[in-house]
């Protein structure tokens, strides 16, 4: 599955929208805040990116907050296991499948 990494800065409102927007959809990603982190600086400047929110998706790049083209570029969701609320990452593209809880050991179907 695609590692989806999002770059903000603390003071971007755009930034808070691309979060909601993320958890709204059950997307997983790792934040790197430009504002304190020199090496997500680094990064931003490696990928030519100029603005924030910026995503860094697998291989591709999206600019602020392309809410379309994120959805095609992810290819999973943040799902809650039915019996103890563990969040576990899985692929929104395989149609239904059978997932088992790295927490509790339940296994349960899910659809996308």
């Amino acid at each position: 599955m695609k590692k989806v990494i999002m770059y903000t800065t603390q003071t971007c409102p755009y930034c808070k929208s691309a979060k909601e927007f993320l958890k709204e959809k059950n997307i997983s990603y790792t934040e790197k805040n430009a504002s304190t982190d020199p090496q997500a600086q680094r990064e931003m400047a490696g990928l030519n990116l100029r603005g924030v929110p910026s995503f860094l998706i697998g291989d591709e790049v999206v600019i602020g907050l392309d809410k379309d083209k994120i959805l095609k570029l992810v290819d999973h969701r943040l799902v809650e296991c039915p019996n103890c609320n563990a969040k576990l990452r899985l692929p929104n593209n395989k149609g239904k499948i059978k997932a088992t809880c790295p927490k509790c050991g339940m296994g349960f179907e899910w659809k996308p």
